[in-house]
């Protein structure tokens, strides 16, 4: 699984923002843009609210043979 950083959806999302706003775009190309753009927000939303769960939890190993 590839890991996607946020500042790079974040890019990504504001490169099809400017490309939308291009005159030449046809339909087929703007309706792709939009689909991509659609999905990347989905991913950025999902992104930060994953990071919001995990922003305070940690990994504490603990010996089990010390303990029992």
């Amino acid at each position: 699984m590839v890991l996607i950083k946020l500042k790079a959806l974040k890019e990504t999302r504001s490169f099809y923002n400017w490309k939308l706003k291009d005159k030449g775009l046809t339909k087929k190309q703007r309706d792709s843009f939009l689909l991509a753009l659609k999905n990347i927000e989905g991913i950025i939303q999902e992104k930060e609210k994953a990071g919001e769960k995990r922003k305070h939890k940690r990994f504490i190993p603990y010996d089990q043979k010390a303990v029992f």
